[in-house]
């Protein structure tokens, strides 16, 4: 893989999504149309993490590589069947959740309060579900697979490969990275260290995926 397509990668990518959340500084442009903020700012990280997807497969077939060669080895069917695991998985969460709400009191002192990143209605957590699922694809296939496998590629020791792409992806969380910064390191390393192990993504995206979805359970925090 050549070194200017990585760091295109490396830096472009994590540029992009800090430019997506400023968003959260600039509400209005959103709101503005009469849309609700968080829902339409996760329909466009959505949108983002598929064209991540479509640049990666774009620079693989442009470089002569195949998926199998950054640690996507399932063929059409069984990719389908993980995604559906993850989908029945997700929607037996919500519907959990659901339930749960609808037979409880909830404190709307604490609703008010709790974390504007966490899903507080159910058409939120709908479309998180589907932010979750793109989110753990794109970033273990960009930042584990990818370029894990690029800077390997470019004679780069593993060992210092896993934590040079834990830094991209630690920015590619936009203003995140400011006060979690740690977290996405460390992660990011785990992350690194059981792609170099495995050789495959898999367990990462599963992982990755439970990750994510543990968000939906923050919602408990407002019950009485």
């Amino acid at each position: 893989m050549s070194l200017s397509k990585t760091l295109t990668v490396f830096i472009g990518f994590p540029i992009i999504a800090t430019l997506i959340s400023l968003l959260l500084l600039n509400r209005h442009l959103i709101t503005a149309f009469g849309l609700d903020f968080f829902n339409t700012f996760w329909i466009i990280i959505i949108g983002w993490y598929l064209l991540q997807i479509v640049i990666i497969s774009k620079i693989l077939k442009s470089s002569g590589w195949q998926w199998s060669e950054i640690g996507l080895t399932f063929n059409k069917k069984k990719t389908i069947y993980l995604i559906l695991g993850y989908l029945i998985f997700a929607f037996g969460l919500l519907a959990f959740i659901e339930i749960a709400l609808s037979n409880s009191i909830i404190d709307t002192e604490k609703l008010k309060a709790l974390s504007s990143l966490t899903p507080k209605t159910t058409t939120s957590r709908v479309i998180f579900i589907f932010m979750g699922l793109v989110a753990g694809l794109a970033e273990e296939i960009v930042y584990r697979g990818f370029a894990i496998k690029a800077l390997v590629s470019n004679k780069i020791n593993k060992w210092l490969a896993v934590l040079i792409a834990s830094i991209p992806f630690i920015f590619q969380h936009g203003l995140k990275s400011i006060d979690q910064f740690w977290w996405f390191l460390i992660t990011g390393i785990i992350f690194g260290i059981i792609y170099v192990f495995r050789k495959k993504l898999y367990l990462n995206i599963i992982i990755h995926w439970l990750v994510i979805l543990s968000a939906l359970l923050g919602i408990f925090q407002v019950l009485k």
